[in-house]
Parts: C-alpha cells; structure tokens; sequence
C-alpha cells in the first residue's frame, strides 16, 4: 500500500538554525515520535528504530536512514528510510523531500513531500489509517521541532 503526504509549516527562527537541526539526526529525530537512531554506519547513512501505532496493531521496524541529498545552496534534504517489522509482520519505505523558504517576516516555511510504501499487516489498515496516524505524527513533529528550535535559539 502506497500513499502520498504533503505538509507545510513555518517556524519564526532563522535558515541557520533550522538547517543545522535538520541535517543533524541527532537534533531531528527525537522530534518524531517513536523514532531513535541507534548508530552511524557510513556517510548520510544511520541505523536506528520506528515504532507506532496504528488502530489496535503497533509495529516497531528497525530500520535503515539515508540522507540522499543534502543541497545547501537550494536549501533542500532528500531523505529515505526503509525498515523491516522486527516480528517479521512486514516492511515500510518513506522517501522524504524537504525544501526551505526564507519568509519576508524573517521565519522560515518548511515544506515536506513524503512517499510512503507499507506492506505486510499494516497495509490492511488502509490508507485511510495510515494518513490519519501519519497527520498525528506530524502535529507531534511540528510541536517537537518547534519546541527543540525556540530553546536552542535562547540557548544562543
């Protein structure tokens, strides 16, 4: 089962901050719920676990996250992960583009274009499920991210 997300949203702080956030899975990542990274194997390519809940039916995949490509002067991530259910229920593969647009107001619009591919027990939740569970996370990321740059930038 496949489906596609697009999200936008912006933060008041400056491009700096966010970007060194963003190209820093040891900053972004504790802001999605239900994901850790456990260690770096090699350049843009991290080891780590995805768990969460779908319905009555939770999944923890252990799971592979690449930076594909990280464009500094055009302000954009390409990110992809691909996990295996740890109880062998299935697999899943996301595939993440993040651009950023500096705002006139001096804040930052972040804007998320995510493909995501889920088979095994899950995908017979449907993409109904999946998009509402997924709307979820991201209001939680939203509020994470958010939270993590306001304190970083007092911290500065």
């Amino acid at each position: 089962m496949k489906t596609n997300l697009t999200k936008s949203f912006e933060v008041p702080q400056k491009t700096e901050l966010i970007w060194n956030h963003l190209i820093d899975p040891t900053k972004i990542m504790d802001c999605v719920p239900g994901v850790s990274i456990d260690e770096k194997v090699g350049e843009n390519h991290y080891k780590g676990k995805v768990g969460m809940k779908f319905g009555p039916m939770g999944v923890k995949y252990d799971a592979d996250i690449f930076y594909n490509e990280i464009d500094i002067e055009n302000k954009k991530i390409i990110l992809s992960g691909n996990g295996v259910d740890s109880k062998g229920n299935g697999n899943a593969e996301m595939k993440m583009t993040i651009n950023l647009t500096e705002l006139d107001s001096g804040g930052v619009k972040m804007d998320a274009i995510m493909d995501v591919t889920v088979n095994g027990k899950i995908a017979q939740f449907g993409s109904r499920l999946i998009d509402t569970v997924s709307n979820q996370l991201f209001k939680q990321f939203v509020s994470n991210f958010s939270k993590k740059l306001a304190n970083a930038e007092a911290a500065a």
